[in-house]
């Protein structure tokens, strides 16, 4: 079926394989070699399994690494990795702590704690570049160094095998230099745990309690409070991010005899009304912790300064750095709701104290343990089986909180290595074949081709000055991530794993850019130099010298070993010689292999 689906693909592509095209960006050079394989194996615990082994049908170790290196590294494994659990596959687990302790798992965690916080988004919540930020780059520099800033306090706790409670209780975060221009902040010594170039670890300098992610000013931009919300929003936030107890999910009795325009009944029902007050009791307590941020908005900022630049209105503290946190202000819940800062019951007094409320509370342990285990499955968090999520948290809790050691025992076990569930069992529609999200997707094809898919979107120098070149696996606004089955932001805020026309034809479009480029690209260097075609030159047509470079693509682009004269290459020689070309024979058969099921699947 694989033979025929990437022959069919190919022949469709037969009358499209083009140039490249000048516009894109690319990475011309080759990879850095991977780093050599650890000596020693970090412990990790046993999950408590979905499903009995004979409910099963587990891939090969082979394929097992296949799988574990594209979810946790973006790449294909190397020949020194497959070796080395041919030899032995109990080498697996020395091989994914080399992944979890390189810097590519960092940013499959900042993907993951993204489609939880939702922070990637374009154009809304992008502040003006004016005053200090008027030579500030692009919107997508700011949704990189600026809206990012809590997910890489994530990363940076998960890459130094910290607690992971430290994302809240940290009193310090990981700023970039145009977040720091932004909020206002004062760098720290880093010592041994530097962040990467380019980001600090540092203090906010508007005065609010430090509370790692708790007290960002991103994440409430992205996550604002209106007048009359009161905050409420952002409690739910923080109890659905971080506890998986969010407060839209709750059953509330339906009531139309409250008048909705009258501010003092609705305050009134609020504390009186049982369907209001079997959320509001414990909503408004944890609501009142925010009180000190106020809410930032593009225009406000706009407003704050003049025609030349010059801010204007510096009292209201919307001219660069902002003053996201106003300390005046974070007792005004006595005017509004009444209610004192608490903690589902508990008295609380500030984010440091809420901080330490979550970070102790079993909710936070076990939201953390579904959501890492759902990512990697490819479920929802609610989906999880209870027997499973204790499982998981027992292992998380006796791994000291940190992550790694709870990656670890997920890409490890049974139910990560299912390639299928029996019909009936338990395990169905949990276990089993997992799609690549557009940002694997996009990791991978650059590192096998050293393509990167981008453009310039609109024209003028005002388009190149506000957009600049724009990743399209990566965005929205202009790119495909969405389509792509990626997480947008706004309004689309969750993951599809299923292949859609539209999801087809970007990883279509994207494989021929990819194969195009990738032709050009290796041709002109010397052979010892290519990623991928080290048997031929551009003119070779000879069918001896074509399969074995064949059968060596297969390799490197579908991890699969295949024989010169096996059905695989048989197809694939057929789709090179219906080119009649040899430069454009090797564009079709790359495309057609980039759009193979073990690309788009794993």
């Amino acid at each position: 079926m694989r033979i025929g689906l990437s022959l069919t693909i190919g022949l469709s592509l037969l009358g499209c394989a083009r140039e490249p095209r000048r516009a894109a960006k690319v990475e011309a050079t080759r990879p850095s070699e991977p780093a050599p394989l650890p000596t020693t194996s970090r412990p990790f615990a046993q999950l408590r399994p979905l499903a009995p082994a004979g409910e099963l049908e587990l891939l090969e170790p082979v394929d097992h690494l296949v799988r574990i290196a594209l979810v946790l590294a973006g790449r294909r494994p190397t020949e020194d990795e497959f070796a080395a659990v041919r030899r032995d596959p109990a080498a697996l687990g020395t091989i994914v702590d080399g992944y979890l302790d390189a810097p590519e798992f960092g940013a499959v965690v900042r993907d993951l704690w993204h489609e939880v916080l939702l922070l990637r988004v374009e154009g809304r919540f992008v502040l003006p570049r004016l005053g200090p930020l008027a030579d500030a780059g692009t919107d997508a520099d700011w949704v990189r160094e600026v809206s990012e800033e809590p997910l890489r306090l994530i990363e940076h706790v998960v890459r130094h095998d910290r607690p992971f409670s430290e994302v809240v209780t940290a009193d310090y975060t990981i700023a970039s230099d145009l977040g720091l221009k932004a909020w206002g902040g004062t760098t720290l010594q880093t010592g041994e745990e530097a962040p990467p170039e380019g980001w600090h670890k540092a203090v906010w300098d508007s005065e609010q309690p430090m509370a790692g992610i708790l007290s960002s000013g991103a994440l409430w931009l992205r996550h604002p409070s209106n007048g009359t919300n009161l905050h409420r929003g952002q409690a739910h936030v923080i109890a659905d991010a971080l506890l998986c107890s969010g407060f839209l999910d709750r059953d509330v009795p339906l009531f139309n005899d409250i008048d909705l325009s009258d501010e003092t009944a609705v305050k009134d029902a609020l504390v009186e009304d049982p369907g209001c007050v079997s959320c509001h009791q414990t909503l408004d307590p944890l609501a009142s912790h925010l009180f000190g941020f106020v809410r930032v908005a593009p225009g406000q900022v706009r407003r704050s300064y003049a025609d030349d630049g010059e801010c204007v209105k510096q009292e209201r503290g919307l001219c660069y750095p902002l003053r996201e946190y106003r300390p005046q202000q974070a007792k005004q819940w006595r005017n509004k709701t009444g209610r004192p800062p608490g903690y589902f019951g508990l008295p609380s007094e500030d984010l440091r104290s809420l901080a330490q409320q979550i970070a102790a509370d079993p909710r936070f342990s076990m939201c953390v343990a579904r959501r890492f285990y759902g990512y990697f499955m490819q479920v929802g968090w609610d989906e999880v089986p209870d027997a499973t999520a204790v499982s998981l948290q027992d292992a998380f809790i006796d791994a000291g909180m940190r992550v790694k050691p709870l990656v670890k025992a997920i890409v490890l076990s049974d139910d990560f290595r299912a390639a299928r569930a029996r019909a009936g069992s338990r395990a169905e529609g949990i276990a089993g074949r997992k799609t690549t999200r557009p940002e694997q997707l996009a990791r991978l094809v650059a590192e096998l081709t050293g393509f990167h898919w981008t453009a310039h979107p609109g024209k003028g120098a005002k388009a190149a000055e506000r957009f600049g070149e724009v990743d399209l696996m990566g965005t929205d606004q202009f790119g495909y991530r969405s389509m792509a089955g990626g997480v947008e932001g706004f309004q689309i805020t969750e993951p599809s794993f299923a292949y859609s026309p539209t999801r087809t034809l970007v990883l279509q479009t994207l494989a021929a850019e990819a194969a195009a480029y990738a032709v050009e690209q290796e041709f002109a260097r010397p052979r010892a130099q290519r990623r991928l075609f080290t048997e031929v030159d551009a003119d070779e047509v000879a069918e001896p010298a074509v399969r074995a470079q064949l059968a060596r693509l297969h390799e490197r682009v579908l991890a699969a070993a295949v024989a010169e004269r096996g059905p695989e290459v048989d197809a694939t020689y057929a789709l090179f010689q219906a080119a009649a070309d040899g430069r454009r024979g090797w564009i079709l058969v790359l495309a057609a292999l980039l759009q193979d099921p073990r690309v788009a699947f794993h």
